[in-house]
This record gives structure tokens, sequence and C-alpha cells, in this order.
């Protein structure tokens, strides 16, 4: 009987376990196909909105300006998109930073690459669309004959202008040629920096750094593997140094950015789900006390009767007529629990069988075919 009441009590107890876990499922928030922010856009996997942050692999947040493009821990103001193609997109970003050197004709503007590498190079790729190469070469003013000298005999007939104002190297490049050389002297190495586009105003290739763009455009593939994901409608992930497909991606039948849902049949759905719970507990717990009730009644109808009976009528003959009265355990011994071998023959309301008591005595035992108190009574007057 415990046992039963703790089982419906569980039950019961999960049954808003239940709801709020679905509840969760059915308002968990469903990765779109694509979405927008301000005048950019529409954005696809594997751009995602910091409002879903499971949805893809490149974090953009919407601004009022437009939007911000995160790397290396550094945001980026987005100017402008380009749809490549299904598998790649091109960003127009702002690098403050890098404006503020250019202008001020920094040598530290020229000392590093400007690329923006992926930290996921098994999903997908992230490279400058429009560079130019920059041969980075250590002065060695400490030699007999500088290193200039020699660097200078490997690029100029080669038709390459050189920027000599830094401390500690001399920069080579040609706007026109974005041929790399091959064997370069040792101490040069290949800087790539964002390009001005050459119908662009002021450019001037004797100043490297009228050449050079703070606004660079930068290109975003997947990856192959990454790619067969993304078109069965899935996104992807890395376990292991493998790529697998993960959760899906909602398709919808409009390419337009996705509209905020409808409150009012978010609400309609949530009071039809309410209902269905509630209605289900009202099964389950009238359920229950059916259940329970016939177990009780089962195991407590023969107990109720033999106490219904035994007083005061039973106690009455034993004491008016000297009848002896037997528990049911022992008459169950005295016949072998009663075996039908051990029958002598059908009475009034029950089957006759012979029975040996522990004393020795030799009784005979009638048992009643059913419990039902007025046959009780029957066979007490009998």
């Amino acid at each position: 009987m415990i046992c039963i009441f703790i089982f419906v009590s569980v039950l019961l107890s999960s049954l808003p376990v239940l709801y709020s876990t679905t509840h969760d499922n059915n308002s968990m928030t469903t990765c779109p196909e694509s979405f927008s922010c301000s005048r950019l856009g529409p954005f696809k996997y594997p751009f995602y909105n910091t409002s879903d942050a499971e949805c893809g692999l490149i974090q953009l947040n919407c601004t009022s300006k437009g939007g911000e493009v995160k790397f290396g821990g550094r945001s980026y103001d987005i100017v402008g998109k380009f749809d490549s193609n299904q598998t790649s997109d091109i960003l127009l970003i702002w690098n403050t930073t890098f404006q503020q050197l250019v202008n001020n004709k920094s040598c530290e503007a020229l000392m590093n690459n400007l690329t923006f590498p992926s930290p996921s190079p098994l999903l997908y790729t992230s490279s400058l669309t429009t560079f130019i190469a920059l041969y980075k070469c250590a002065k060695n003013l400490t030699s007999a004959q500088p290193q200039t000298q020699q660097t200078d005999a490997y690029f100029y007939p080669r038709g390459y202008t050189s920027y000599s104002t830094c401390t500690n190297y001399t920069f080579y490049y040609n706007y026109f040629n974005g041929t790399l050389p091959t064997e370069l002297p040792h101490v040069c190495q290949v800087i790539q920096l964002p390009v001005q586009l050459s119908s662009s105003p002021g450019l001037d290739e004797a100043n490297i750094f009228s050449l050079l763009s703070y606004f660079p455009s930068v290109l975003f593939k997947l990856s192959s593997s990454c790619d067969n994901c993304y078109k069965k409608g899935y996104r992807c992930d890395t376990k292991n140094g493998h790529v697998g497909c993960s959760g899906a991606i909602k398709e919808r039948q409009s390419r337009e950015p996705t509209p905020i849902s409808d409150p009012g049949k978010r609400g309609r759905e949530q009071s039809r789900f309410k209902i269905i719970v509630i209605v289900a507990s009202l099964l389950i717990l009238t359920l229950s006390f059916v259940i329970i009730f016939m177990i009780w009644r089962k195991n407590n109808r023969f107990s109720y009767v033999s106490s219904k009976n035994k007083s005061p009528h039973l106690e009455d003959i034993s004491i008016s007529c000297g009848v002896s009265i037997f528990s049911y355990k022992e008459l169950e011994d005295a016949t072998h629990n009663f075996d039908p071998s051990r029958e002598l023959g059908g009475g009034g309301f029950g089957a006759v069988y012979y029975g040996k008591l522990q004393d020795g005595r030799e009784v005979a035992v009638k048992k009643l075919y059913e419990h039902n108190y007025n046959r009780v009574q029957h066979f007490i007057n009998e």
C-alpha cells in the first residue's frame, strides 16, 4: 500500500517537471535560417546573433548602426556585406585602430599581418579578399656592407618601391604586381595588409600609407565538410579533430528576416498544453485511486467478514455450545492447505475436508465457496 502511494506521489510530482521540460523545449530558441541587423542582411550560417548563442560559428552583435563582428576578442564595425555564394560571405569592416596608425604614418601599421585567422579552420576560413604584399626586410646597420644594398639590388630590378623611414626595417612593395617573388632574401618576410582599390581617390604609389585601407574586406568560407552539413539543414561542430553535423537549422519558406513570433499564438499553445497536462493528471489520479481501492478491497474483504462474524456470533456460540474456534491458519495446516485428496464431499455452501490438528484431533472442515456475509450467517446457523 505504501509503495503504491509513493509511486502515485512521484508520478504526480513529476507532471510539473514534465510540463516545465516540454515548455522549455517548445520555448527554446530555434536556430533561424537567417537574421538581419539594421540595414545589413540577411545573415545566414555560420553567422549568429548574440540572442542565438548556439546557432553558428561567428558571432555578430546587431547595433543601431548595423552590426559588429568579433575577432581575437576585439569588435569591429561592419560597414558592408556582400554575398559571394551559398558557402561564403564577404564583410567590409572598419578597423579604427589601424586607421589611426595609417593616418599617423606609423611604422607600427606595417610591422605585422592584418589578418583575421579562423579559430576553427576545420569549420571555416577567413581571409582578406584584397591585400598588398609588403616585404619587410631587416637592416643590418652594424655590417660593413649594409643589408639594404643587397635587398635593394634584389627588389629594384623587379620594379618594387621601397619605404625605408622605419628604424630597423625597409619595406618593399609593388601595388600593381600581386605575384610573390621566389627565393626571397633571408632577411625579408611577407606582410599582408588590406589595400585600397585602384579607383580610390588620393592613391599615390610612392606613398605606402595612401595604398592601405582601414576598411578591409574579409571572406568567410565554410569548409567542405561543414558545407555538407549546412546543405542538409544542420550546423557543424568538431569532436576529437573531426567535423560532424549537430542541431538543425530551421528552414523557412520565406528568405526574408525572421519576424518576431506572435505572442498570442504562443499563449494559446501554452494554454492548450496546460489543459492537456491537467486532464492527464486527473485521469492518472483517478485511475490510481481506483486501483488502490480495488487492492484494498481485495486484501481486506476476508478480514472484514471474519471480524464481522466472529464477534459476537462466534463468541456466543463458543460460550453457549462449547464449540472450539480455530484460526484459518490452523485449519489450513490441518488440511494440508485444503488438499483436494482430503476432500470428503460437498456440503451446503462449501466443500468438506478431512483435517488433523496439531494436538492429534481429527476434524471435518467446511470451506465456503466464496466470501459472503450472508453465506457466513447461513454457515453459522448450520
